[in-house]
């Protein structure tokens, strides 16, 4: 099967409607950073992540919780506080060593790593994410709504828990094909988009309460 006109033009217009909010967090001057485009966080946290300094890993690594509780008011500071207070300096040297030498390194690679608050997939694939937005995206509960929609699609492989998505070797493979399969949908339905693009108008899609339209597109592209 492949994706109609309409469905195309859906999801391109959910891409295009995306605003989850572009949260940022200064920690040199412990002041929040406004204003930026989605484009410019993306950048920012890169460049932090891929930093040689220990110190802008751990920024970057903040900044991911700071973004991914952004929704959540004073819980995203609450939750940045607690990973800065527990992560070791050993646990930055090795990330950083996993992130500059591999492109993309498998969730089940980052996750390995024990870093505070990045055991399940839903914040370890924002780490992928932030690496590499071309060929990588979230996965999260909210993307696991369509699996309750159509249990046939590319998701089918994730297992899930009660609470949330272990990053288990098999779920870390799942995610890989979930990233595969955005990318055809890009190619050949949206070829100006990136991977993470079409998760986020999937992503948009589900916020907006129209869970079984994005599951009919996944299943039908």
């Amino acid at each position: 099967m492949s994706l109609g006109i309409a469905q195309v033009n859906d999801l391109n217009n959910a891409l295009s409607a995306y605003a989850f909010p572009t949260a940022h967090f200064d920690f040199a001057t412990q002041n929040p950073v406004v204003g930026l485009s989605m484009c410019q966080l993306e950048t920012r946290i890169r460049q932090q992540l891929l930093s040689p300094s220990s110190r802008d890993v751990k920024d970057g690594l903040s900044n991911i919780l700071y973004w991914g509780f952004a929704k959540m008011g004073g819980l995203a500071l609450t939750r940045v506080e607690r990973f800065r207070a527990a992560v070791t300096s050993q646990q930055l040297e090795k990330t950083s060593y996993l992130l500059t030498n591999h492109a993309r390194p498998t969730l089940y690679e980052i996750a390995k790593l024990g870093l505070p608050q990045f055991s399940k997939v839903s914040f370890v694939s924002k780490i992928r994410m932030y690496l590499d937005p071309l060929e990588s995206a979230t996965l999260d509960r909210q993307i696991m709504k369509i699996h309750k929609i159509h249990n046939d699609t590319v998701l089918a492989a994730v297992k899930e828990d009660k609470t949330s998505i272990p990053t288990s070797k098999g779920n870390s493979n799942a995610y890989e094909r979930w990233c595969e399969h955005l990318a055809y949908i890009a190619q050949t339905y949206l070829p100006t988009a990136r991977v993470v693009d079409i998760e986020r108008g999937l992503f948009q899609m589900i916020q907006t309460g129209r869970v079984k339209e994005a599951a009919s597109i996944l299943k039908t592209a």
